[in-house]
């Protein structure tokens, strides 16, 4: 009773990849091989978060930054222990980051593009109570 329904929405979602695949044996009938051109993409300016936690519900440990221009990191901000700062704090200093990183870019940077999660054993802050061997994490 299901299965039209099945049908269509699997059609729907894979419309363009079948669409493309038609389009590429109809070529290959007709003897036209397309021409591949390869294209540098312009190097636009993404800011890149790290995160320094557990999992994703716990407590940040730390927090750092990359301002990246295509390949090439441009800026970074060192991680920073946060784990006295409030939620507030943590919001302030992203705004704060994403504000001197579109200063240096010389564009506006209104988010992060990429949020990496990291583990906190791998915290590059010294001292550190995790390298300590003092910390319950």
């Amino acid at each position: 009773m299901g299965e039209p329904c099945h049908k269509r929405r699997s059609y729907y979602r894979n419309r363009d990849r079948h669409n493309s695949r038609k389009r590429q044996q109809y070529r290959v009938k007709a003897g036209h091989e397309p021409v591949v051109l390869a294209i540098a993409p312009p190097a636009v300016a993404s800011a890149e978060l790290h995160l320094y936690r557990t999992r994703v519900d716990a407590p940040l440990h730390a927090i750092g930054a990359e301002l990246r221009k295509g390949d090439l990191v441009v800026a970074k901000i060192e991680p920073v222990h946060a784990q006295d700062l409030s939620a507030a704090q943590v919001k302030e200093f992203l705004r704060e980051v994403l504000k001197t990183f579109s200063e240096q870019a010389g564009e506006s940077l209104n988010k992060f593009d990429v949020q990496q999660e990291r583990s906190p054993g791998l915290c590059p802050i010294q001292p550190c109570l995790l390298h300590d061997g003092n910390s319950t994490l």
